[in-house]
């Protein structure tokens, strides 16, 4: 008999042997290849799409459904046809759930806002009512049935624009579950949020088994952060710079980036403020002396200017981050409720601890490696079930 450590041995001298080097990683858990990944990959996408559309066709069947939107339950009795949205988080919402043909205009979206290239080529077609947030006007012009949009992402008690004020143009409303904040008391703002919206969208346009795959893909990315990072007893101090000089703009604690800041193993130097999006002082940015900045990069300056500013700031020179050069850069969408918040939650993890991930890329290289061997022959590992294999 030999241990799985043995066999793992004898397969790295076989692959020496063939001429190939030896990984350097420690020995990788045992996987199992029993077919061909790309046979494997396309088996189950097919099943997966059978399945999505099995269930979305079983989804139209659910109407009436009900949400919760800002502690209210608010029905809808069949899927709406004409959507708007805005923002570009928002309206990245939308798309990754696969509501495309569903929406017959967006704003909120330019060039120093805008959507990532993968969703900005499924908007080719699709009218923009405005680079700004759109007006009551524009937005009854357009004719929907439906707008997506969050208090502060477009709902506004003074530009008229408010869920219940557009009932009466027979144009029903989704909030952002984020920006709920504005109008209710919440104990936390959590990536869950996120996951929320997609959830709702999903069921309000009767694709609630895409929007649950998406989740479900979030959610074990966010698993395998966590796992890499694993338990952290200091956190890193991190501040969020926005924007300003003589007072900066920061995300407080109903911001998304204390949450993904938080999931990234950190903690957000103004988790205290009871707010979302707010103006601090520079004397409790030194006091609190972050070890890592995030830079939200949008507008003028961009990201390297507002980087250049901070060093540039006397005050601010003792501050660790600034003085070991430790910035990491989110753009407007990655930082506000969207389909990019787990993704840019990876990006600062890496930024934090980037010697976890690293270990972690050579060891899923080494097992990679192991399966598909040199000169792409390819190697079956076989599963084991106890600290034994047999002979």
């Amino acid at each position: 008999m030999c241990s799985a450590e043995t066999a793992y041995r004898l397969i790295v001298l076989v692959l020496a042997a063939c001429g190939g080097a030896a990984p350097e990683a420690a020995p990788p858990e045992p996987a199992v290849l029993s077919a061909p990944a790309a046979a494997e990959s396309t088996a189950e996408d097919a099943n997966t799409e059978e399945e999505i559309a099995a269930a979305t066709e079983a989804n139209l069947e659910d109407f009436p459904v009900t949400v919760e939107v800002c502690g209210e339950l608010v029905t809808f009795d069949a899927p709406p046809e004409r959507a708007v949205t805005n923002d570009v988080n928002i309206t990245e919402i939308f798309l990754d759930v696969g509501l495309k043909d569903k929406l017959v205009g967006y704003s909120g979206v330019s060039d120093v806002r805008d959507v990532g290239a993968n969703y900005r080529q499924l908007l080719e077609d699709v009218p923009q009512l405005s680079p700004k947030y759109i007006d009551l006007e524009v937005l009854v012009g357009a004719e929907p049935d439906f707008f997506f949009a969050g208090w502060n992402y477009g709902f506004s008690a003074e530009t008229g624009i408010t869920p219940a004020e557009l009932e009466q143009y027979g144009i029903r409303s989704y909030v952002l579950t984020e920006s709920c904040i504005r109008i209710m008391a919440r104990e936390q703002v959590s990536l869950e949020d996120t996951f929320t919206d997609l959830l709702n969208i999903g069921r309000i346009f009767g694709v609630e088994a895409q929007a649950q795959v998406k989740v479900e893909q979030y959610r074990a990315e966010l698993t395998e952060i966590e796992q890499v990072i694993g338990a952290v007893d200091d956190p890193l101090r991190v501040f969020v710079y926005d924007s300003g000089e003589d007072t900066p703009l920061t995300a407080a604690k109903f911001a998304m980036p204390n949450a993904m800041i938080e999931a990234a193993g950190g903690t957000n130097i103004f988790n205290d403020v009871e707010s979302s999006w707010t103006r601090v002082n520079w004397e409790d940015v030194v006091d609190r002396n972050p070890e890592h900045i995030v830079i939200i990069d949008y507008d003028e300056p961009d990201a390297q200017g507002k980087i250049d500013f901070l060093k540039s700031q006397a005050e601010l020179a003792d501050v660790d981050a600034i003085k070991n050069d430790r910035f990491v850069v989110l753009t407007y969408a990655e930082a506000t409720p969207g389909p990019r918040n787990v993704a840019s939650t990876r990006a600062l993890a890496e930024a934090f601890y980037s010697g976890k991930f690293s270990s972690q890329e050579a060891a899923t290289d080494a097992a990679e490696s192991l399966k598909t061997g040199w000169n792409g022959a390819r190697w079956m590992i076989i599963e084991h079930h106890s600290s034994q294999m047999p002979e």
